[in-house]
């Protein structure tokens, strides 16, 4: 029997505070027969029959569990409630007997050590020692990613470490004085939200930053660091990433299984940015053979280094393609990541052999402008316009995650022979959530 966790931040690194617990209940995507699943909330029902109507998995076979709120409430997995001892006897109760062989988190957290201890069955959670040691948060540190990278000999954007300000004026001018933009991030920033770009010159395109500044001079960069170090440092708490920015690049991952047995990889594509990330394309697109080469050792290589350290768990090794070719590597994503249901779920299970080869997969960011009811509103509509995904033709849209209250919408997925046909089919899907704006 497996145990999943549906943790999705670790509460070393921020509260985790505004979470509806909407987004961690794609770990159902993840379930076979018999699992016990642990969650923030409840997971919407129609929701779950959905996707065990798709996986084949034995919906009446699973097991929720939902621990008693915590200090924050209800909207997130925090470490008070995975320690509860009514959510401890729900949970053995659950297991009814039987043994726990694997335990499988979204993020490999401390607290997800701490659960397995608790329940007896630390053995069934690989790389245990080393989430005791809150050894995961270096797969999400952008610092940590880059001196690894440096030494295992993965190609990286110029750029440097940075604890203090007067090592980042310094890098910072360095490469503005190349005449080349910057990129300043934190450490454990995260979807692209803890970046800012600098540059000497105005009219550069946003991508992958959640703001452009534009510095003339020393005086400028002063007042910049001035005004920004809090945050970039978020409190002084971590450090900040300074790094060549090309303009013009393209985004894209390599995603791996970091094992006892070894290193997986899992899937690749690519991430596009409207500035932030706004969609995604799987397996990737536009790669000569030697890119995608490129992508997937550099991406191997650092996980055989994280795999030395006792990492155990996804990671996605993000890199960009200049327009000149290169391919360079710009962070590491160290849990389940908004791609990995994608790809090793809905590719490769409901999908089947044909992903990658005359199928591939466009998911969307829900669009500004659109609207659904529900879950149910969602996809009733989706099924009688016939755009639901046909497991016969293998073609429509999927539906990935829970309802989001907040944006009023779900995170659609669309199955097509090329990227043409996905966006055809979401223009036509546009009509039944965006009505005024396809009038």
């Amino acid at each position: 029997m497996r145990l999943l966790v549906g943790n999705d931040w670790s509460e070393e690194l921020a509260e985790p505070t505004g979470s509806t617990g909407w987004a961690v209940q794609r770990l159902v995507w993840f379930a076979r027969d018999g699992d016990v699943l642990v969650l923030p909330v409840a997971p919407q029902e129609e929701f779950l029959a959905y996707v065990t109507s798709l996986t084949g998995t034995r919906r009446s076979s699973l097991t929720v569990v939902v621990p008693p709120p915590g200090r924050l409430g209800a909207g997130a997995l925090t470490a008070d409630r995975l320690a509860d001892p009514r959510f401890l006897a729900a949970l053995r109760e659950a297991f009814a007997g039987r043994p726990v062989h694997e335990v499988f988190a979204l993020w490999p957290d401390a607290v997800v050590a701490d659960l397995a201890d608790a329940l007896g069955c630390p053995e069934a959670l690989e790389g245990h020692d080393f989430l005791t040691q809150s050894g995961g948060l270096i797969g999400s540190s952008k610092a940590a990613f880059r001196a690894l990278a440096a030494g295992a000999g993965v190609a990286l954007p110029a750029g440097a470490v940075c604890a203090d300000r007067r090592r980042a004026h310094r890098h910072v001018t360095r490469l503005l004085d190349e005449g080349s933009p910057v990129i300043l991030k934190q450490d454990y920033g995260s979807g692209s939200d803890g970046n800012e770009i600098l540059s000497r010159t105005p009219g550069l395109a946003l991508r992958g930053a959640r703001a452009l500044r534009v510095l003339a001079d020393s005086a400028a960069l002063d007042a910049y660091l001035d005004e920004r170090w809090d945050w970039l440092t978020e409190g002084g708490r971590h450090r900040v990433v300074v790094e060549r920015y090309h303009p013009g690049s393209r985004a894209y991952f390599a995603e791996f299984w970091i094992s006892d047995g070894g290193v997986r990889l899992g899937g690749h594509g690519e991430m596009r940015y409207r500035p932030l990330p706004d969609s995604q394309v799987m397996p990737a697109p536009d790669l000569d053979q030697a890119q995608l080469d490129d992508l997937v050792e550099g991406g191997r290589r650092l996980c055989v280094a994280l795999h030395a350290l006792g990492y155990r768990g996804v990671l996605s090794a993000d890199a960009v393609v200049t327009p000149a070719g290169e391919v360079l590597f710009t962070e590491h994503n160290g849990r389940a990541t908004g791609s990995t249901h994608i790809y090793e779920i809905v590719g490769k299970r409901v999908v089947g052999p044909g992903f990658g080869t005359d199928r591939i997969l466009l998911e969307r960011v829900w669009p500004e402008g659109w609207e659904a009811p529900s879950f149910a509103g969602a996809l009733t509509r989706l099924r009688d316009s016939g755009h639901l995904y046909d497991p016969e033709t293998r073609r429509g849209a999927v539906i990935l995650a829970a309802y989001n209250t907040h944006r009023k919408g779900v995170m659609l997925c669309y199955v097509a022979e090329d990227l043409e046909a996905a966006l055809h089919r979401e223009e036509s899907v546009s009509r039944l959530f965006a009505p005024a704006l396809s009038a």
